[in-house]
């Protein structure tokens, strides 16, 4: 008897991403030229030198794990550690996404309800992509911030969450902010109520996903507890059909060591791609199971007819090279076009 697998195509495609994806999106800064970074010389780029000058090091490293990490096991240093968190807060505050649109933009829309995006990025860049794209659709990815973000709001009473300019749905009152997770090797993912239901969210997304893609993620070793959760989620099992997609510039080698263990679970099935645009979201728009299915284990040796292949100037641009898609899923029709 044929083995029927159509209910694959049901299953999500689940994104993590990390501070390359950021720096992916406004590779020349923000709207006013403000750059993200990555967490080496990340004191540096972000202008931030002047407050640690009275502090003597024990760490030569210039990467923000290693100082915010001395930082926080040192007494003498806790005023110095709690004004850098200030500035970091406030720095990232302001980042605003240009006017275009941006690879964030491109991959909320190219998901659907079904998936999600998990970010440890503290930035509100993919918050703003996803308010800019939803005056296109409405059927958009779960977000989800695994290390909080700095426009995300609790309300502790009512366990409920949103944006921190929001109020709570059910008691009125505004949102408070929800503590970002700080790179020291022991991060606690259980105490705060939003950082622990995010990462529970996320577990079931890696259990039940079908594509898992890694974007500009590196796993440093200060998220080792995170990356212990990300393989209890993902399971055991070999799941000989899924796939895992890597989006990173760095050296092949060092990213396969970094995932082997998502290789060796997916029986070998990860790719590696330098470029967003070369990723099955982009190949396939809001269509990435289906393609996937399609091509892998219906055989199919075709292309899509509409793919991402570069960046959009505008979201007019944007909104008309989509509306084919949208109008096919109105109608209940999510085959690849």
């Amino acid at each position: 008897m044929a083995l029927n697998l159509e209910h694959l195509k049901e299953r999500p495609h689940l994104v993590i991403l990390g501070a390359g994806a950021t720096i992916a999106t406004i590779p020349q800064g923000d709207r006013n030229g403000r750059k993200s970074s990555l967490m080496d010389n990340f004191i540096n780029e972000l202008g931030l030198n002047e407050l640690l000058n009275d502090v003597i090091f024990n760490t030569n490293s210039n990467n923000l794990e290693n100082i915010y990490s001395e930082l926080y096991d040192r007494e003498d240093c806790q005023s110095i550690r709690l004004l850098l968190e200030t500035k970091i807060g406030e720095y990232f505050d302001l980042l605003q996404l240009p006017d275009h649109p941006t690879i964030y933009d491109l991959l909320i829309i190219s998901l659907r309800k079904k998936d999600a995006i998990a970010t440890f990025n503290w930035d509100p860049l993919l918050l703003q992509a996803y308010n800019r794209v939803r005056k296109i659709t409405d059927d958009l990815p779960e977000l989800l911030f695994l290390h909080g973000c700095i426009h995300a709001g609790i309300c502790e009473r009512d366990n409920r969450f949103g944006h921190i300019k929001a109020h709570c749905p059910v008691c009125g009152r505004l949102f408070q902010k929800v503590p970002l997770l700080y790179p020291v090797k022991h991060k606690d993912y259980t105490s705060n109520i939003f950082i622990r239901d995010q990462w529970q969210i996320v577990k079931n997304y890696l259990q039940q996903s079908l594509i898992l893609t890694i974007f500009g993620y590196g796993a440093p070793k200060t998220d080792e507890g995170a990356l212990q959760l990300l393989h209890q989620g993902y399971g055991s099992d070999l799941r000989y059909l899924d796939q895992v997609e890597i989006i990173d510039i760095k050296d092949h080698d060092q990213l396969y060591d970094t995932w082997n263990y998502f290789f060796d679970k997916s029986h070998g099935h990860l790719k590696i791609h330098d470029s967003f645009f070369d990723s099955l979201i982009a190949e396939f728009p809001r269509r990435s199971v289906e393609g996937y299915f399609k091509r892998n284990i219906e055989g199919w040796w075709g292309e899509s007819s509409f793919s991402l292949k570069t960046n959009y100037q505008t979201f007019l641009q944007l909104r008309n090279d989509i509306q084919l898609l949208l109008r096919n899923e109105s109608k209940g029709n999510f085959e690849v076009i």
